[in-house]
């Protein structure tokens, strides 16, 4: 019964019982209203009855007592009519207490008031008894009655109107809301569902739901089976589409389908299936216990253990074996097969790929025998490469060692040129013939010890064994220094020079050598191919945070380079054609690409015949907070207490002396002997404090002697700095592991050399320091400038620079106006830099121009 009510309900309108449901909710609220209202009136209307019933007994009491008294019957019954005139009362009744008969005044069932022999005996009457007084005596009582069957009736039809007005109030919402919600809701629903269930039906599924009107979510509803069709039918194109290209490729490339159904056993295959088994054009009714029967008997147990576990779950089944054919020709077969399980985990059905692998295995086969074959072709060509690759290492050590001794032959002598030729300029006993000769030599020791550098700068480069040692630069100063160091060649080659820098921090933390020797490089360059034109140096600074980007770009208006040098210019030992081309060793660009890189930036040119070249790069750098001071240290000699005894071993005299020069005059006492054994004999006897040892030296070199003085424990133990021309920087590792304190590298360096005697001899030597940053260069000077000098005091110039005797070149300048401040700075820098021959020019040049007219 239940459930035959339930599939009732659930055919029935939804329409229907969202009115029917509301409705009744309606009507519930209605009807609880209605009772509510109705009790109300009905105790108002009682409570009426009541109180009319109530006075209408005290009124007629008073208003009997005086007819009472004169028993007045005719004057008592008039009263009493006269009080029963409300239709709500219903009888009255005097009794007098002097025994008379009472009067009783009854409304009969035509509602006229007539008397009576006896009180009403219905038990619904209400009644209310007064008494009679008159002249303060009790003459009587007085009864009132009222019948409430009026009141009941009204009660009764008020009840019913309520009702019928609830009634009708629910059949019109009842239609109302059934007519709204199928206009508004069910009709475009009820559209919907057929147009769903046609396209269920496959009829027509591309056309559009029927138009109605639709609403709100409706609306949306409408939009989205619209969508949702379009999608449908855009899927079904693309997986027929798909079907169809999984069809062609499957045929294609020969891979076979097949679907097994594991608890019936029934196994289906495709068309390609029936190919890969050589039995194409049948059908087979178990085509799973024919594979089993073609599977080659030594693959038939491993495949079908592989088969159990997949199916068990602890394995996938991805197998290759081997199939026989009916023909006898045997195929290899790959499969692969996914498991399919239900909620217990049992395995329900699988589905897998087959497809021939025959012709990759043949393949195989025969890589497999050529591969055996090649590899006896690689032992023998290993065995050569072997070969090949010692006499590569021996090469490379024989290269080492050639740039080891070339630095050593060639530092060596130019440690005497350099040092001596330091120490010469410094005597002010020298002739000018004689300065301006020792200035030549000085500037071609230190072009050829460039030229070293560079090849072993590069032979550093190759070896992986250049790094970084990052310092505090005051880049502005470096710049100044980069232009003041190239600006001597370029007066040569009358080539102007300009440094545009903007937005540089005032300092920063780089690796100062190598970027000035990439900037110097590069500046070079420019100036060897500008002949007679212009070189910028610009620069620019890009903040970011803490740090900088540093953009360098060298421009010259050259003859430029064609496309051929531009890619080659960069290797080593390739130069350009041009002015100047043939100079220097064509290796620095290929060492400033590398010291670039090494920072972090790429080198690139951008040239053309005719145009000129740029070479630019840029890096990052951390800025720093304050700029680095420059210090100028002045030593003074030694005490007498400080006083100690210095050992030189050298068995280049030059070195030795130069030693000597530099060491005597700071207060020690010098020795110096030609090799180690003279060196291990001289400790013994003499007792050095500290001890210069060369590394190569005949007989028993430094790094001998070194071993031998500190094996001998009980002997003299001095410190040892070793002392080398070469460049190499594991040196140092080998001669600290041999015993030495320190190591340094010829030409040797003042700074450094004091340096290491304070620190070897815990010595202080006394120095008289001057901080000072450096200044900026001054502008430019040129000719037009030296012309506002007198043309005596222009000969007496050149004069005193052709002597070099620069005391008279300061005496000359120093009476100048202030005027002629510009002009001074001009002179003086030009001769701080020692470019006496271009600062003679310009005088020349001021003297054979014109004179401006006064």
């Amino acid at each position: 019964m239940l459930a035959r009510l339930a599939r009732r309900a659930g055919k029935m309108s939804v329409a229907v019982f969202v009115s029917v449901t509301l409705t009744a909710v309606v009507t519930l609220v209605l009807t609880t209203f209605a009772l509510y209202f109705y009790q109300l009136e009905r105790a108002q209307r009682w409570a009426q009855l009541r109180t009319t019933l109530t006075t209408s007994a005290d009124e007629l009491a008073a208003a009997v007592a005086l007819p009472a008294w004169n028993f007045d019957e005719t004057q008592i019954v008039t009263i009493m009519k006269s009080g029963l005139s409300n239709r709500d009362l219903y009888a009255s009744a005097v009794t007098p207490l002097a025994g008379n008969r009472p009067f009783i005044l009854v409304r009969n069932a035509q509602a006229q008031l007539v008397l009576a022999d006896r009180l009403p005996s219905d038990p619904e009457l209400l009644a209310e008894q007064r008494p009679i007084v008159a002249q303060g005596q009790h003459i009587g009582t007085i009864t009132v009655y009222a019948s409430p069957a009026l009141l009941i009736e009204q009660l009764r039809q008020r009840l019913y109107t309520i009702a019928g007005l609830i009634f009708v109030l629910d059949v019109t919402l009842v239609l109302s809301l059934y007519l709204l919600l199928w206009q508004l809701i069910f009709k475009p629903l009820t559209n919907i569902e057929r147009y769903a269930a046609s396209v269920k039906a496959g009829q027509n599924p591309g056309a559009s739901p029927p138009r109605d009107w639709y609403t709100g979510e409706l609306k949306t509803l409408n939009a989205s089976i619209r969508e949702m069709v379009r999608l449908m039918e855009s899927r079904y194109v693309a997986m027929h589409a798909s079907e169809e290209r999984l069809q062609i490729a499957s045929s294609a490339a020969a891979i076979g389908i097949w679907d097994w159904n594991i608890v019936s056993g029934q196994m289906v295959w495709d068309e390609q299936m029936y190919r890969l088994h050589g039995m194409e054009g049948r059908k087979l009714d178990n085509p799973f216990e024919a594979w089993r029967g073609m599977v080659h008997p030594d693959d038939a147990v491993p495949t079908s253990m592989l088969l159990q576990q997949a199916l068990n779950g602890t394995a996938e089944f991805d197998v290759e074996y081997r199939l026989i054919w009916p023909d006898g020709s045997v195929h290899y077969i790959k499969a692969d097969g996914m498991t399919f399980r239900d909620s217990d985990g049992h395995a329900m059905r699988m589905v897998g790929v087959n497809y021939d692998v025959t012709a990759s295995r043949v393949a195989e086969q025969e890589l497999r025998r050529h591969r055996i074959h090649l590899e006896e072709l690689v032992a023998e060509r290993t065995n050569a490469l072997s070969v090949a690759v010692r006499q590569a290492q021996t090469a490379n050590h024989a290269k080492s060692t050639f740039l080891a001794n070339m630095s050593h032959e060639l530092r060596t002598p130019l440690n005497s040129v350099i040092g001596f030729s330091r120490l010469m300029a410094d005597s002010k006993n020298m002739l000018p013939e004689e300065k301006r000769n020792l200035a030549i030599i000085h500037r071609s020791g230190q072009h050829l010890l460039t030229l070293i550098n560079d090849i072993l700068e590069l032979s550093k480069i190759e070896a992986g064994r250049v790094v970084l040692q990052t310092e505090v630069v005051n880049l502005n100063d470096m710049l100044q220094e980069v232009m003041d160091m190239v600006s001597m060649r370029a007066m040569q080659n009358n080539v102007e020079l300009v440094l545009d820098s903007v937005g540089l921090p005032a300092s920063a933390r780089v690796d100062g050598t190598k970027l000035r020797q990439v900037l110097l490089n590069l500046m070079s360059n420019a100036v060897k191919f500008a002949a007679q034109g212009k070189v910028t140096l610009k620069v620019r600074g890009l903040s970011r945070g803490s740090q900088c980007e540093l953009a360098f770009a060298v421009i010259d208006n050259g003859p430029g380079m064609k496309e051929e040098d531009q890619a080659r210019v960069f290797e080593p030992f390739i130069q350009a054609d041009g002015p100047g081309a043939k100079e220097g060793t064509g290796l620095g660009l290929t060492i400033s690409r590398e010291f670039v890189q090494l920072m972090g930036g790429t080198l690139a040119l951008q040239s053309a015949p005719g145009k000129g070249a740029t070479f630019f790069f840029a890096v990052m750098a951390q800025v720093a907070d304050e700029a680095p001071a420059v210090r100028r240290d002045e030593v003074s000699p030694l005490a007498p207490q400080q006083q100690r005894r210095v050992l030189v071993a050298d068995d280049n005299a030059d070195s030795g002396a130069l030693m000597e020069s530099l060491l005597k005059p700071l207060g020690f006492e010098v020795a110096v002997v030609g090799d180690g054994v003279q060196a291990l004999a001289m400790i013994e006897v003499w007792l050095p404090d500290l001890v210069f040892m060369d590394w190569r030296m005949p007989g028993l070199d430094g790094i001998g002697a070194t071993r031998q003085i500190r094996a001998n424990r009980d002997g003299p133990q001095p410190a040892i700095v070793m002392l080398t021309a070469s460049a190499f920087a594991e040196e140092r590792e080998d001669a600290l592991a041999a015993g030495a304190d320190e190591f340094m590298r010829k030409p040797v360096e003042q700074e450094q050399l004091y340096a290491v005697l304070e620190q070897q001899l815990n010595l202080q030597f006394v120095r008289r320091h001057r901080m000072a940053a450096r200044q900026m260069a001054p502008a430019p000077l040129a000719s037009r400038d030296l012309r506002r000098l007198a043309p005596a005091l222009r000969a007496e110039l050149k004069t005193a620079l052709q002597e070099l005797n620069l005391a008279r070149v300061a005496a000359l300048l120093e009476p100048l106006p202030p005027a002629l401040a510009d002009v001074v700075a001009g002179i003086g820098h030009l001769v701080q830099l020692h470019q006496y021959p271009q600062l003679c020019a310009l005088l020349d040049q001021a003297g054979n121009e014109l004179e401006p007219l006064a």
